[in-house]
């Protein structure tokens, strides 16, 4: 690569098999330890747990940005008292259908 100051990847791993996957992360992680700032579009919400930073959106509205742990956070509950990245995602998503429903009524 040319050393960029800034890498775009959009959904980088769709369709690559685990050991491409895990050396892409190894060698994404590697160029953001170098200084250069990545950003990552996925719809694999274990990938996110590679990210520093997260921003969850669902047609164009910004559901929540954050750390992964304060996006898991966020989600625990009595009976979810350890939720992934995707029940994190599952959750935003959900609270956003509820108040559309609330709005449309």
């Amino acid at each position: 690569m040319h050393e960029p100051e800034i890498l775009f990847l959009d959904e980088p791993t769709s369709g690559v098999d685990p050991l491409a996957r895990r050396e892409f992360w190894a060698r994404t992680n590697a160029l953001a330890e170098a200084g250069v700032t990545v950003l990552v579009t996925t719809h694999f919400m274990e990938e996110a747990n590679y990210c520093d930073r997260l921003v969850i959106m669902a047609e164009g509205e910004v559901l929540a940005e954050g750390t992964p742990l304060q996006m898991k956070t966020r989600a625990r509950s009595a009976q979810n008292p350890d939720p992934t990245m995707e029940d994190a995602f599952i959750q935003l998503i959900e609270q956003r259908q509820g108040k559309a429903a609330d709005v449309a009524a």
